[in-house]
């Protein structure tokens, strides 16, 4: 039996289309395991962020209330309560102004990571009356409502 070449029907794939196909393959498998990766990666900075923020966020309300002093503290661990992840704050201060009665707070939050990685940084900033004076005006109000009371009774 004799072939004709026009007649020849061709079954399958040649060994060259495989080897082009499966280096396709795997070349997107690497593009989109490096996607994946970048992805964590960005997930993971956001959570670190997020979690910076609320910490930061915390301290500046313990500063607001005196729970913590206003003068520079430097670097200092949270405590296990408020985080266990390797997070540490600084609260830096200065005074605003002639009269001296501003106060410009800024609040650092720091993420070292355990990898060796570059740490993160968070970083809030606000201004507030110095303690100090309200609570000398507080305390004078007092007094003066002491004596008012006082005055009442007599």
């Amino acid at each position: 039996m004799i072939r004709n070449s026009s007649s020849y029907c061709r079954q399958g794939f040649t060994l060259m289309e495989i080897i082009v196909s499966i280096t396709i393959l795997g070349l997107s498998m690497v593009a989109i395991n490096g996607l994946v990766a970048i992805g964590a990666r960005n997930a993971r900075e956001a959570q670190v962020l997020t979690t910076a923020q609320f910490l930061a966020e915390s301290k500046l309300s313990e500063v607001k209330t005196g729970l913590i002093s206003v003068n520079s503290t430097g670097k200092m661990p949270f405590t296990q309560e408020e985080t266990i992840e390797p997070f540490t704050f600084e609260i830096q201060s200065q005074t605003i102004g002639a009269d001296g009665q501003l106060m410009a707070i800024r609040v650092i939050v720091e993420y070292t990571p355990e990898d060796g990685s570059l740490p993160l940084l968070y970083q809030l900033d606000t201004w507030m009356i110095d303690p100090a004076i309200e609570m000398q005006q507080d305390a004078e109000l007092t007094i003066h409502e002491m004596l008012l009371e006082m005055e009442a009774t007599q």
